[in-house]
């Protein structure tokens, strides 16, 4: 019996400095005063691989503001850890745009090539004047080599590699990219944005924009590898061939809620080249204003194919070079300006909005509010039926919106709030509904205030409604 209490004991003690050691935080701040610091909130290091080599996993390294280069803010290898590395407040821009790891042209900003896996996250943080100098030319900003990790709600930007991947290049890796923005950077030959071979990486609500590759996939370059690629913004990304994207080598690429716009190739395939047998799925997606020589939109080769299924293609199937007859032009597609919030294909791309108009409702970036326009896009409630429109605020048709946007909180709206059963009119079908859930607390299409109840509130929002049609 004494014996079992020893080992409970124990076993408690364990337990106990697991879950201590688990909330482990180790500072970094350029500005701290000692050189070179112990990592405390009073006393943080200096150069970010000194607390990453502090670090133990399921440890987090929080780094203040500032530009951080030099040696042991560049190259930066977690060393297959487990841990978080990000700034003060990964979730605000502006601290974002303020933690800056610049390698000023001596290195790449991370290195991961020791297996690091999911539980390795960057998170908001500004790579910037990376270039990858080493013997292996991939990867300018950031190299996976045979590593999976997260990166989340960075800025990659002007990395340059001499081969592939100016912003990112994944060597047999799949790592999980979120809400990040990758821009301005530069490949010799392939993948200005992001490249990529034998992986099989997710790359969500990112925007790759004004990237730049000598030869192929201005914005992303494929080989072997199963990209998905969901709700992000691809525009204004150049090359020789495959303006947006070029994909090859018997892989598939997923485009799912994409918006791909301005990019150019000198030759083939503006938005997107397939070539060697590979294959892509466009879903839910807008193509418009790509430019190339043949295949403005598309260009298919070598017994390559692509799927497009509800999405609005400039000029249609006449935009998509085929010569192998490799396209399956599936339902719901379409082509008719989709009505972008502002959007000039010969203007300054950083004044664009790619949102959707709508006179229902549409988020407005700059005053961050929802905004009324003369317009409504074709665009709105055009995704496939199948999709889940879930995350889209109400009102929302029930049906998922095409391009970057749709399926998220900030897709543009369609209808009236209090036409629950989207009749077109607001009439006693609708007042069944309302009443059905009276007094319940819960969020709902008929809590019209949005505050987790169906009361007075929302009846006087309705009565407001009431006998509307479209």
């Amino acid at each position: 019996m004494y014996k079992t209490k020893v080992l409970l004991v124990i076993a408690i003690i364990f337990s106990i400095a697991s879950v201590s050691h688990a909330f482990n935080v180790i500072y970094v701040d350029v500005n701290g005063p000692n050189d070179p610091g112990t990592g405390s909130y009073e006393d943080p290091f200096r150069r970010i691989q000194d607390a990453i080599d502090s670090a133990d996993s399921n440890d987090t390294v929080i780094i203040a503001e500032g530009i951080y280069t030099g040696n042991g803010n560049y190259d930066l290898d977690p060393n297959g850890k487990s841990i978080i590395i990000r700034s003060t407040e990964p979730n605000d821009p502006e601290i974002v745009a303020n933690t800056i790891i610049d390698p000023n042209g001596a290195g790449r900003g991370f290195y991961f090539h020791s297996g690091e896996d999911a539980n390795c996250v960057i998170a908001g943080l500004t790579i910037r004047n990376a270039y990858a100098v080493t013997d292996v030319p991939y990867g300018g900003g950031v190299y996976c080599f045979y590593s999976s990790p997260t990166i989340r709600n960075c800025i990659i930007m002007n990395s340059h590699a001499p081969v592939f991947g100016g912003g990112l290049y994944c060597d047999f890796s799949s790592p999980r990219i979120v809400n990040c923005i990758i821009t301005g950077n530069s490949a010799g030959y392939y993948g200005g944005g992001i490249s990529g071979y034998g992986s099989n990486p997710e790359i969500i609500g990112c925007t790759i924009t004004d990237n730049t590759a000598g030869l192929e996939g201005g914005g992303f370059e494929w080989v072997l590898s199963n990209p998905v690629i969901i709700n992000c913004i691809i525009t204004n990304n150049k090359a020789i061939n495959g303006g947006g994207i070029s994909c090859c080598s018997q892989g598939k690429t997923s485009l799912v809620n994409c918006t791909i716009t301005r990019n150019r190739a000198t030759n083939f395939g503006g938005a997107l080249y397939c070539q060697d047998e590979d294959s892509a799925t466009i879903e839910n997606s807008i193509l418009w204003a790509n430019e190339a020589s043949q295949g403005p939109q598309i260009y298919l080769s070598d017994n390559s194919s692509t799927s497009v299924r509800y999405c609005d293609v400039q000029n249609g199937q006449a935009a998509v070079y085929d010569p192998c007859e490799g396209l399956i032009w599936g339902s719901g597609n379409m082509d008719t300006d989709p009505c972008f919030a502002s959007f000039n294909p010969d203007g300054d791309p950083n004044v664009w909005d790619l949102h959707l108009q709508s006179a229902y409702g549409r988020w407005d970036p700059n005053v961050q509010s929802w905004v009324n326009d003369v317009n409504t896009s074709d665009c709105i409630d055009a995704g496939d039926p199948n999709s889940d429109y879930a995350s889209e605020l109400w009102p929302n048709g029930k049906l998922m919106n095409m391009g970057a946007y749709g399926g998220t909180n900030q897709a543009s709206m369609n209808g009236n709030p209090a036409d629950f059963d989207i009749s077109g009119a607001v009439n006693f079908v609708d007042f069944a509904e309302f009443s059905n859930k009276w007094s319940i607390q819960e969020f709902c299409i008929e809590d019209l205030t949005n505050d987790g109840a169906v009361d007075l509130a929302d009846l006087a929002i309705f009565a407001e409604n009431w006998l509307w049609q479209q």
